[in-house]
């Protein structure tokens, strides 16, 4: 991909996460759960309502973590601190390296990224995994 075309789908993503992202919040009201778990083990993160009652599981796959000091992500498939089952899942997004021409895609340390990459870089794996969605755990 030419940098402008490459723009052009990062933008596309971007909607098309927006777009996702509403529809989640609309029909399943992530926003207002009480607290979530996720099962590393299973691939699974669950939601309980503010009286601790089960409401909702979606399977997961780690896209990657996004790190505000001193502004890095790191891929899913790259992050020993999950578990390999779940990081080989995740191990699709290298994919994007040669759809794309740009290798942070397939680069295994951290990258520069702030907050608003971050969110794109999901976008792109949101994409091309065909999630419903994706959920930013709060840290």
């Amino acid at each position: 991909m030419t940098e402008a075309e490459f723009e052009d789908f990062l933008q596309q993503c971007a909607d098309e996460l927006r777009g996702k992202q509403a529809r989640l919040e609309a029909e399943y009201g992530l926003g207002k759960m009480g607290r979530w778990k996720l099962d590393h083990h299973e691939g699974v993160l669950d939601f309980f309502d503010a009286q601790g009652g089960h409401r909702l599981r979606f399977p997961v796959i780690p896209l990657g973590t996004w790190a505000s000091v001193p502004e890095t992500w790191k891929w899913g498939w790259a992050n020993s601190h999950i578990e390999a089952p779940l990081r080989d899942k995740a191990a699709v997004l290298k994919e994007l390296a040669a759809i794309t021409d740009y290798e942070l895609f397939a680069d295994a340390e951290p990258v520069a990224a702030d907050e608003g990459m971050a969110w794109e870089l999901a976008a792109v794996a949101v994409h091309h995994l065909q999630a419903l969605g994706c959920y930013r755990a709060p840290n």
